[in-house]
């Protein structure tokens, strides 16, 4: 009888001693324009320190998720039939932190497509008879790019997409991905199940020079040319060099220090020489980035922690920037969701590139369409970015000036009010 009280005393001791190593996550999702709760949406939960599904969830009839979580730092990827995916195509997610001991409220709003009734592809991502956690499917057509990633057990669903024929691929470090050819109806669903085989092994390297500013860690990543989405396991953080391994043969945009840090890739070096794409073969390929210190905008903006639009009430609202030193002029730039310019920018379509808006040095705010020049308005329930180049005058090149920065890629976020 004694031992067994002593047992039952240890059993009980070690129970309340153990500890705590989780934390909650919780929330609702919700239209954007009615706020009416969603039920139905796929919400994958990455873990964003290494690209990687942890959990797989499905909001019930009151919209609303929760679930339980080691404490670490996540994000989420949402995804529905007749909504745009969370977050957008051209804006990559912004981590949050689960902290043990603590629940965490993450409510998100979700867009209506534009396309309704579209048609979907669903399926299995597997290697030797395994599902593949995280894996980011891309179905092309017309050159356009629709994708998802894989959950915990290797299933995907790709939403809304137009009547076509897609070619059909799976992108992961490590991994090689067969393609295949699926056809997709309006309104129905097309099985299409993909088998990997493990062993890619291009690589992709280079260093990080700092122009101007101090040195810090930042990431670098390469991204589907088409979706503009991370391939998950080809990202690394560095300060000086860097070698991504395990990268599937293809072509990809090479991205560095797209978050929220200060930095931005030198505007003019884009300008001159395009966007950094890489092919990726058997050898060795080389991609090198010059950094420089961000501008800042001021407002409206979404908050650096987020990438939830600040909805705004005009749809000609006046955008406001901090002063940016060396500078003789700005080049304002607005785009829609889906990265289309609308207003603003620069047209490198000739030999020379043109400013299609030119902004002096002594002013820090402009109205939206104030010269005319907008091809599409702000439209109510939309979401768009904002955008403000740095230009100083420059003699010695073609176009008498340089870019010498921009603000950040995921600042600027705005959503029109209904």
């Amino acid at each position: 009888m004694m031992l067994a009280f002593v047992l039952l005393v240890a059993w009980g001791c070690k129970k309340d001693d153990e500890p705590v190593t989780t934390g909650v996550l919780s929330g609702a999702i919700t239209d954007a324009d009615t706020d009416a709760a969603l039920e139905g949406v796929r919400i994958i939960v990455m873990e964003s320190n290494t690209n990687t599904p942890v959990k797989s969830l499905v909001t019930g009839a009151e919209g609303s998720y929760k679930t339980e979580l080691l404490g670490g730092s996540y994000y989420l990827k949402l995804y529905r039939q007749g909504y745009d995916q969370v977050p957008p195509r051209n804006i990559s997610p912004l981590p949050f932190t689960i902290s043990v001991g603590a629940e965490l409220a993450k409510p998100y709003e979700m867009n209506s497509s534009e396309l309704q009734n579209g048609g979907l592809i669903s399926g299995k991502i597997t290697e030797a008879g395994a599902g593949v956690a995280g894996v980011l499917v891309v179905a092309e057509a017309n050159g356009k790019g629709y994708s998802a990633v894989t959950d915990d057990a290797g299933i995907y669903y790709i939403y809304n997409l137009p009547a076509a024929s897609y070619t059909v691929k799976g992108w992961i470090g490590g991994y090689t991905s067969e393609q295949v050819t699926t056809a997709v109806t309006s309104a129905a669903e097309s099985k299409q199940n993909l088998l990997l085989t493990r062993g890619a092994s291009g690589s992709v390297n280079g260093t990080i020079t700092f122009l101007a500013t101090t040195a810090l860690d930042v990431d670098v990543a390469l991204t589907h040319p088409l979706t503009h989405e991370p391939v998950p396991g080809l990202l690394t953080n560095t300060a000086a060099s860097y070698t991504i391994e395990g990268v599937p043969a293809g072509h990809y945009l090479a991205r560095a220090t797209y978050r929220n840090d200060g930095r931005v890739v030198d505007p003019d070096w884009i300008i001159k020489f395009g966007e950094p794409y890489v092919e990726v073969g058997p050898a060795a390929v080389t991609r090198n980035f010059s950094l420089t210190n961000s501008l800042q905008v001021l407002n409206p903006t979404n908050l650096a922690s987020t990438t939830e639009p600040k909805d705004i009430a005009s749809a000609t609202p006046s955008f406001s920037w901090q002063a940016y030193p060396s500078a003789s002029n700005y080049v304002i730039e607005v785009s829609d969701a889906s990265g289309n310019v609308i207003w603003g920018g620069i047209d490198n379509s000739g030999t020379l590139p043109v400013k299609r808006i030119t902004i002096p040095s002594s002013r820090t705010s402009a109205v939206f369409n104030e010269d005319g020049s907008a091809t599409r308005l702000l439209q109510p329930g939309k979401v768009y970015r904002w955008k403000v180049y740095v230009s100083k005058n420059d003699t010695q090149a073609a176009t008498g000036w340089k870019l010498i920065s921009v603000s950040e890629d995921q600042m600027g976020l705005i959503r029109i009010a209904e």
